[in-house]
């Protein structure tokens, strides 16, 4: 038997960017979708929408949209007979305690900006990499999802505060919110100048790193740009910190702490200065692939 317990909220499916679910025990089976979720008072608080099903019949893990989601809609609906979600052009990750450690956040939270798209509402309002989204239009972000659903609320066109931390401090912005599209291009790496001279083979070996410098040869391997700047990891010791946090071999290693390295040497003496520092970790910006992510690497303890 079901009671109609609402057992969580702000459940992720992962059938898109907004997922905000209500998980429930009641009872929903095939052709109840769209059907309303009430509440002892007779309240409509949500639209049934999924279960969770191993055998194809209700097993009493129900989700509904919740009834505030559903009326944003309906007045979007309504003003212009489409929906259009609110776009600030950041790609977003979620702040570990690694991470809170190495920028100097008392805690872990908001939205850890690893990429500002070119031409973007974030880049003309000034929000830069590393910055780390803490509030947005009055709202507290709390993890990337918590932005993800605040932009997507706002109409196109407003302009909105961002909250955000840089480098120790906290500041605010205005932001003019953009529109999204199907078609918005993600981030592009725009580094300039020329390809430094080879430091083969520096070790960092607080991390378990073997670093060298961007060749033509390893451009090519890596299908790298010429104005690419950065790091190479050649070697990661699979029994130190840096294999733990995740750093593979052939990554681009573009920034420590928030600062630029165009070579191995800069980025082996900024991390040995964040070591000698008392950090209790670093904070390294990779290229992998298409995607530029920040990855909190803890130094060995003594």
């Amino acid at each position: 038997a079901t009671a109609g317990i609402v057992s969580a909220r702000g459940r992720d499916l992962h059938s898109g960017p907004f997922d905000d679910f209500i998980q429930i025990d009641a009872p929903i089976n095939h052709g109840n979708s769209g059907g309303p979720l009430v509440d002892v008072s007779g309240n409509d608080i949500g639209i049934n929408t999924a279960i969770y099903s191993p055998n194809g019949g209700s097993v009493g893990v129900g989700f509904a949209i919740p009834s505030d989601q559903a009326e944003k809609v309906v007045a979007k609906l309504m003003k212009g007979g489409d929906i259009e979600y609110g776009y600030l052009g950041v790609q977003i990750q979620p702040v570990t305690p690694d991470v809170a450690s190495a920028i100097g956040l008392d805690h872990p939270g908001g939205a850890l900006v690893s990429q500002v798209t070119e031409g973007s509402p974030a880049a003309k309002a000034g929000i830069e990499t590393g910055d780390v989204i803490t509030g947005f239009a009055g709202q507290e972000i709390k993890d990337p999802k918590d932005l993800s659903r605040a932009v997507a609320d706002v109409s196109p066109g407003a302009k909105e505060t961002v909250n955000i931390w840089r480098k120790g401090k906290a500041m605010q912005i205005s932001a003019d919110v953009g529109r999204n599209a199907d078609d918005q291009k993600t981030a592009s790496n725009g580094n300039e100048g020329r390809s430094p001279s080879a430091e083969q083979g520096l070790r960092v070996p607080s991390l378990g790193l073997g670093l060298t410098d961007l060749t033509p040869d390893i451009r090519d391997q890596l299908n790298l740009t010429d104005n690419q700047r950065g790091a190479v990891v050649e070697r990661v010791n699979p029994d130190k910190e840096a294999s733990a946090a995740g750093i593979q071999p052939g990554d681009v290693i573009v920034g420590v702490d928030q600062t630029p390295v165009k070579n191995a040497r800069q980025a082996n003496q900024a991390i040995a200065e964040a070591a000698k520092s008392g950090k209790k970790s670093v904070l390294l910006l990779v290229d992998r692939g298409d995607a530029q992510i920040f990855v909190a690497v803890p130094f060995a303890a003594g």
